[in-house]
């Protein structure tokens, strides 16, 4: 049996992946949804959302009720066939006035180093097939 590649284990196909936009984000981004399990400092339950999109230096995560900036969590999600436990705080929290999507950015802070060697596989492996052409991501992404 051979090993997949990121891209071909990922949760859903790509739609648009974007090269950094914001002045304060230093690593291009795809769209990434899969469902992520949020564990906060405090010692409340475990709370499951998804993920919108992902980089190599963090995740946006839709939330209806998100949390301030600065708050510790611990994420646990599954991509492909690869389950990931990372540490990371909220830098970005976008509450329901200010439209949507509401939810939180997080900065990765603990990261095995195979894990962030994975995800920054799978977000070039995505750029690539994006900037290959009209299809090129039909082509190498499974249909599910």
């Amino acid at each position: 049996m051979s090993e997949r590649s990121p891209l071909e284990a990922s949760a859903e196909p790509v739609e648009r992946a974007s090269l950094p936009d914001h002045p304060q984000r230093r690593f291009p981004r795809i769209q990434l949804a899969t469902t992520v399990r949020l564990r906060f400092a405090s010692a409340e339950a475990v709370q499951e959302c998804r993920t919108v999109d992902i980089s190599e230096g963090g995740v946006f995560i839709r939330m209806d009720r998100p949390r301030p900036e600065g708050t510790a969590i611990r994420l646990q999600l599954h991509v492909g066939a690869r389950d990931l436990e990372i540490g990371g705080v909220v830098v970005r929290c976008i509450r329901p006035e200010e439209g949507p999507p509401t939810g939180i950015g997080v900065l990765f802070t603990e990261i095995r180093p195979e894990d962030h060697h994975f995800v920054q596989q799978l977000v070039r492996e995505r750029l690539s097939s994006e900037t290959a052409g009209p299809g090129a991501a039909e082509q190498t992404t499974p249909r599910r």
